[in-house]
C-alpha cells in the first residue's frame, strides 16, 4: 500500500490510539507508505496519548479552512480562465445559491457548463446554466 488515511483521530479510543501508534511505527520502519490523518485540531491540541501526539507532530501538520464565498468565486473564475472562458460574477453567485457549494462540485459543474455551451454553441448565461442544471437533475 502507498498510503493509509485515518479520519477523525480525535475520536479514537485508547485501544485504537495504541493501534495507530503501532501502525505509525510500522509504516516508518518497514515501508515507504504515507500516513494521512485528520482530526478536529492539530495533534498537540488533542486529548490523546502523548507518545502518539509526538509521533504525529513529527510530520507536516496543516490546518484547513473552508473557503469563503469570495474565495470560491475567485477559484471558479480562475478555473474558467484556465479552461479558456470568462465567467461572470452573476454565474458564480447563481451557482453558489442554487448548486452544491463544495469546490469539487462547483468545478465539475463549470466543466459541464463549458462542454454544454460548446455543444449547444451558446454563450454561458444564467438561462443556459439553468438548462444544464435541469438536464443534470
Amino acid at each position: 500500500m502507498d498510503c493509509v488515511a485515518i479520519d477523525d483521530i480525535d475520536c479514537l479510543d485508547a485501544a485504537a490510539q495504541i493501534g495507530l501508534f503501532n501502525l505509525y511505527n510500522q509504516l516508518r520502519d518497514e515501508s515507504q507508505a504515507f500516513l494521512l490523518v485528520s482530526g478536529a485540531a492539530a495533534p498537540v491540541h488533542l486529548n490523546m496519548r502523548q507518545d502518539l501526539v509526538t509521533r504525529l507532530g513529527w510530520g507536516l501538520v496543516y490546518q484547513v479552512h473552508e473557503l469563503t464565498e469570495e474565495e470560491k468565486i475567485q477559484a471558479m473564475k480562475s478555473h474558467a480562465a484556465d479552461c479558456g472562458f470568462d465567467l461572470s460574477q452573476e454565474i458564480c453567485l447563481y451557482l453558489l445559491r442554487h448548486g452544491r457549494r463544495d469546490l469539487p462540485s462547483l468545478m465539475m459543474t463549470l466543466d459541464a457548463l463549458d462542454r454544454y455551451s460548446l455543444v449547444n454553441r451558446r454563450q454561458i448565461t444564467i438561462p443556459l446554466l439553468r438548462e444544464l442544471l435541469q438536464v443534470a437533475s
